[in-house]
């Protein structure tokens, strides 16, 4: 595989280029980022290419307010639990 640099029709893809930048240019600018970051996406190494949709899903919990919220309702229902029990023996020594 030889790369672009190296390349004998690196004139023609640079044309190909210039076509397509000139297509943008007369396209919403909204469309236009939309395309370009598929781009940007597509020459990405496969390893980030893999690892972006994870940081996507774990973004939420990097806030510290998810991890307040998830930690409380654990130790709402484990509290829960323990005064269930609690009560139940107490409720049984009748």
């Amino acid at each position: 595989m030889v790369l672009l640099k190296d390349s004998s029709t690196k004139k023609v893809i640079r044309e190909q280029y210039e076509q397509l930048w000139n297509e943008l240019l007369i396209r919403d600018e909204e469309r236009a980022e939309r395309i370009l970051k598929e781009l940007e996406y597509e020459l990405l190494p496969t390893h980030e290419k893999i690892l972006r949709p994870l940081k996507k899903i774990l973004s939420p919990f990097k806030t510290r307010l998810i991890w307040i919220l998830l930690l409380s309702v654990i130790a709402f229902f484990l509290v829960a639990y323990v005064l269930f029990i609690y009560i139940s023996l107490w409720i049984e020594d009748f």
